[in-house]
């Protein structure tokens, strides 16, 4: 083989070998771009699926905060209304006698309970100890 022949022969080898270089330079970076787009999807994803568990717990939260509100409006009633108190009658006077019970009842006494002013057993017809019932 001619010095000419064999320099053509190693430049096409050289060729060859710089060619194979760069398809495989080529290929990795396309398998690494094809990596990288690949993670990509997955942290999306993990991020998609972590947002829609905050979501849920939020939703969650805030279903159990609504709960307890409502738990504890039942739980305590309204404040009831004032009601005056009952204005009691006026005492009997302490050494009262009443003929009959139309009298008792006028000085507001009726019923008349014996020990108590103004009992007398002719107000009590039943003799229960309760007169002008």
């Amino acid at each position: 083989m001619d010095q000419d022949s064999s320099n053509k022969l190693v430049a096409e080898r050289q060729e060859a070998e710089e060619k194979e270089a760069a398809e495989k330079e080529a290929a990795d970076k396309k398998a690494a771009d094809e990596a990288a787009a690949e993670q990509q999807r997955i942290d999306d994803e993990a991020a998609a699926e972590a947002q829609r568990l905050a979501d849920e717990q939020a939703a969650a939260e805030e279903a159990q905060r609504q709960a307890e509100e409502q738990q504890r409006q039942q739980a305590v009633p309204p404040p009831a209304p004032v009601v005056p108190a009952p204005v009691a009658p006026a005492a009997p006077p302490a050494a009262a006698y009443y003929p009959n019970c139309s009298a008792a009842r006028a000085a507001g006494a009726a019923p008349v309970y014996a020990g108590g002013p103004g009992y007398g057993t002719h107000l009590d017809r039943d003799g229960d100890g309760v007169g002008c019932e």
